[in-house]
């Protein structure tokens, strides 16, 4: 039973121990290559095009010059026929006022397109985030289960041999083959989750290579700083606020327009007119005002309307993104309490374990009682590893919520290059104390 302790001592320790590593996120460079490679990146990258695009046709504007030409023969009475023709230049023109606000219009469309592009680029992150985790999760426990079975293996040959020389009862091996399958059977579970995670990571971004194992460092980091420096941060830098912000901004352009074209663009144009086969020409100038004022009006209060709700959805982004960023550093906050406390279970459950071997060897215990207790400091430590693993987890998403990691501008964006909308506090510096 001595050596069955020191078995299960192996047993326990974290699958991570002998890895060295001090990190289990992948490399940035890695990270950021897989992200741009994501579908949802390069189709916000297309949306982004296609806002340049659209705010050079908003300053280029509506109107564009019409040529029209009119060739025709006249008939008169008694003095014969005549070839004429008739030529129209016109175009439409903006009043200055209508000018400023398509340019604005595009301005701030473009701006709201790059800031989905850049909330695009924040959701893969927290994505890949969690799909890693996931497969960390499951990959650490297929290595434990593993260790864990294959130790129940060399235990299960030595309690043959004693059972051979009569060291050992027959019902002590039965026991310890029971466990041993039940140690199988966890190990096939475990690669199978093991086997969805991998290839739900690699359909999600099948650039990213994955480790030969996972690498976990001995404990997690708490969350640095403070609480309300976080959020702030995270709330600052929020390009789905900025998203929501320029499309608000843009909306109440538009109304503006619509409200400016209830006045009507007048068309201008030059007309020239040859009659009589030359005999006479005509030259003059023509002004054209449409009309149209119902739905002018009823355009001008849709738009309103537009301006309006987008309004309101900013005030709802704002409210969700506070309420996220609170949750967040507080689950991380919550993560790190609860891996320390997993880790404090790991610790009594091996010390009730090795108790209940000493009380086996006075014979005051049977193997059942010693194995139960061994189970529960397997299980025990797989715990502790997965509270470690949610613990970086939940870290991590404060940081990449905070785009301090895994962004184009992170790690190492200072106050002065993180870009602050109109209207908004400078960023909080995040630090200890």
């Amino acid at each position: 039973m001595r050596r069955l302790g020191c078995i299960f001592a192996l047993i326990c320790l974290p699958v991570f121990a002998q890895t060295g590593a001090d990190t289990s996120l992948p490399p940035r460079e890695l990270v950021l290559d897989a992200i741009e490679s994501a579908p949802e990146v390069r189709a916000a990258e297309a949306g982004v095009a296609r806002a340049e695009a659209e705010e050079r046709m908003r300053r280029a504007g509506p109107h564009e010059a019409q040529f029209t030409v009119i060739p025709q023969r006249r008939r008169v009475d008694q003095e014969g026929r005549y070839h004429e023709w008739e030529v129209d230049l016109s175009r439409g023109v903006r009043w200055p006022g209508k000018a400023r606000l398509d340019r604005e219009i595009g301005a701030t469309g473009r701006e709201a397109a790059q800031l989905m592009l850049e909330d695009a680029h924040h959701a893969a992150a927290r994505r890949l985030l969690a799909l890693w985790t996931d497969w960390q999760r499951a990959a650490a426990a297929t290595a434990l289960r593993q260790q864990q079975a294959q130790l129940w293996q060399q235990e299960l040959a030595s309690v043959d041999r004693r059972v051979a020389l009569g060291d050992a009862a027959q019902r002590d091996r039965l026991a310890v083959d029971a466990a041993l399958a039940q140690a199988q059977v966890a190990v096939l579970q475990a690669q199978a989750e093991e086997t969805r995670a991998r290839l739900a990571l690699q359909a999600q971004f099948p650039g990213l290579p994955l480790p030969a194992q996972v690498r976990l460092p001995p404990q997690p980091d708490p969350l640095p700083g403070q609480d309300a420096h976080w959020q702030a941060l995270i709330v600052a830098r929020s390009h789905e606020i900025g998203a929501a912000d320029a499309r608000a901004r843009q909306k109440d352009a538009e109304a503006r327009r619509a409200q400016a074209d209830r006045t009507p663009d007048p068309v201008l144009g030059l007309r020239m007119l040859d009659e009589r086969g030359g005999r006479e020409h005509t030259l003059g100038v023509t002004m054209t005002i449409p009309f149209g004022i119902a739905y002018r009006g009823a355009a001008a209060a849709a738009a309103g309307a537009d301006a309006m709700a987008a309004a309101a959805d900013l005030a709802i982004t704002r409210r969700d993104i506070e309420e996220g960023a609170h949750q967040v550093v507080a689950a991380a906050r919550a993560a790190f309490a609860v891996w320390q406390r997993q880790r404090e279970a790991r610790d009594a459950a091996e010390t009730s374990a090795a108790k209940t071997e000493r009380a086996y060897a006075l014979g005051e215990l049977g193997l059942v009682d010693v194995l139960a207790a061994r189970r529960l400091a397997e299980d025990s430590a797989l715990a502790e590893q997965r509270a470690l693993l949610d613990a970086i987890e939940a870290v991590t998403r404060v940081q990449v919520d905070a785009h301090e990691v895994w962004h184009a501008h992170a790690p190492g964006d200072t106050d002065e290059d993180a870009p602050v909308r109109p209207g908004q506090p400078a960023l909080p510096t995040v630090g200890g104390g």
